[in-house]
């Protein structure tokens, strides 16, 4: 559910912000009774009072506090804290957990040394202390006082909380259900606690469960987008895809400015929905917020290729292959590309690569021999064949192929092997190298034929190469 353990972190600190700041700092002086007069004792006549003043040293800490508006005006409220003349054990946590998350993590160790000399077995000080250790990057030192938290109140829940998210880091479901479950026996309605474990159900496949607990936490925090996100995930692990979008899409407009969210919701309807045209839009809204995010450009070059803009399509490809050369699944539509442009040592190039990334595919090495005997280097092609053919299992389609390429004679041997073959899209494929040899064989008219025995609409490359070969004017 969670992608990373870092959104749980800012979670727990924000949690521990809202509590504090807003839990507890809503008390304002109440107005004393006076005599001054009003509407009743005036009769009809109402007579404008001055305002108040109230002293300077008569506004308490916690007044102050109440006026910040936010969980994000951490260094308002820190500045709150730190002009007080003095603070009271709970107020200094509170200063240290601002501290915190504002990165000011040796004043944080300065202001809990000094809680801690005087209440060494205080849990919410060395729970912020857990805290403190992890933004240092000291796990180790983060899981003791965790431990030694626990150890004075076994209830304490922002520990057994932050315990079960580095549970779940570390994929221990076992022990992350049993400190969530600890929390939400006595606080049903703790926001962290059934997220975590909707999260441990999710990852134990019970859906269904997470589900539950997922709707129990929107209806805690409405406003908060991962939570639909999460959702959203179990509904398409229940092959609900249609759930999954709507969630997707209240995520999208809690948070429009998350670029992701548009990448889930894309993801959906391209592999589920087949709305290429929405798809489309989400990722334009992505490439707009970052226009250089590598999943956007792969989603995109393939609407395009699926649409026939091939040019298009070949730009977001190279994009691809600039951004992650090692990216073999480019080089199979970039050398199809080339190919129907006529840039054959391109295509030629790209198809080796492409083999290079997935050897057990030796289509790309035949593919790769029509090029270099278009381009008139026949004995490179055959050189290349003969040195890869032992790769080849014998006996299969691909082994007998690569000895018609090699020894183009009769093709009786080589149609009646296609024609018995039992796998249908092995046999389709094979069916275009067969059309691309009668082509360079100069027997155009077979070559059609063969071209037209190849799958309409397939996953693979050579679909669109025979449609191409298909469609293209006689030269």
């Amino acid at each position: 559910m969670f992608d990373s353990f870092f959104r749980f972190r800012s979670l727990l600190v924000s949690a521990v912000l809202i509590t504090i700041l807003f839990g507890g700092c809503s008390t304002v002086s109440e107005k004393p009774e006076g005599e001054g007069i009003t509407p009743e004792t005036a009769g009809n006549q109402v007579v404008e009072q001055p305002e108040e003043q109230v002293p300077e040293e008569t506004i308490t800490l916690a007044e102050k506090l109440s006026t910040v508006q936010s969980v994000d005006d951490i260094d308002q409220a820190l500045a709150v804290l730190e002009g007080a003349e003095s603070l009271t054990i709970e107020e200094q946590i509170l200063k240290a957990s601002l501290e915190i998350a504002e990165q000011k993590l040796t004043e944080a160790g300065r202001t809990l040394d000094s809680v801690l000399k005087e209440e060494p077995e205080n849990a919410d000080a060395i729970y912020t202390l857990a805290l403190l250790r992890d933004a240092e990057g000291n796990g180790d030192g983060r899981d003791l006082n965790l431990k030694k938290a626990l150890s004075f109140d076994p209830a304490h829940s922002d520990s057994l909380i932050f315990q079960g998210m580095i549970f779940l880091g570390n994929r221990d479901y076992s022990h992350a259900d049993s400190n969530f479950s600890k929390v939400l026996k006595t606080q049903p309605n703790n926001f962290l606690a059934l997220s975590g474990a909707a999260t441990v159900q999710m990852n134990l496949d019970n859906l269904d469960k997470s589900i539950e607990l997922l709707d129990r936490a929107i209806e805690l925090e409405p406003e908060y987008a991962y939570l639909y996100v999460d959702r959203a995930r179990a509904w398409k692990g229940l092959k609900k895809y249609g759930k999954a979008e709507d969630n997707l899409t209240e995520a999208i407009r809690l948070e429009p400015d998350m670029e992701w969210h548009y990448l889930d919701r894309a993801r959906i309807r391209i592999q589920y929905f087949h709305d290429l045209e929405g798809a489309w839009e989400d990722l334009t809204e992505l490439d707009r917020l970052n226009p250089d995010n590598f999943f956007a450009h792969v989603y995109m070059a393939g609407i395009l290729d699926d649409w026939g803009r091939y040019e298009d399509a070949e730009e977001y490809y190279l994009k691809i292959i600039a951004a992650r050369p090692n990216y073999g699944f480019a080089h199979e539509p970039l050398a199809k590309i080339a190919y129907m442009d006529g840039r054959y040592d391109d295509a030629k190039n790209h198809f080796l690569r492409a083999y290079d990334f997935e050897q057990r595919d030796f289509s790309y090495l035949l593919a790769a021999a029509i090029c270099m005997e278009k381009m008139n280097d026949r004995r490179s092609a055959e050189k290349m064949l003969k040195e890869l053919a032992p790769r080849v299992p014998r006996g299969t389609l691909e082994y007998e192929m690569f000895r018609y390429y090699l020894s183009p004679g009769s093709d009786f041997f080589i149609m009646d092997k296609i024609k018995k073959e039992e796998n249908e899209d092995l046999q389709s494929r094979m069916y275009f190298y067969l059309g691309a040899r009668y082509d360079l064989n100069g027997l155009r008219q077979s070559a059609l034929a063969a071209y037209g025995n190849v799958m309409e609409k397939s996953d693979f490359f050579e679909s669109d190469l025979a449609g191409w070969e298909l469609n293209r004017p006689a030269q």
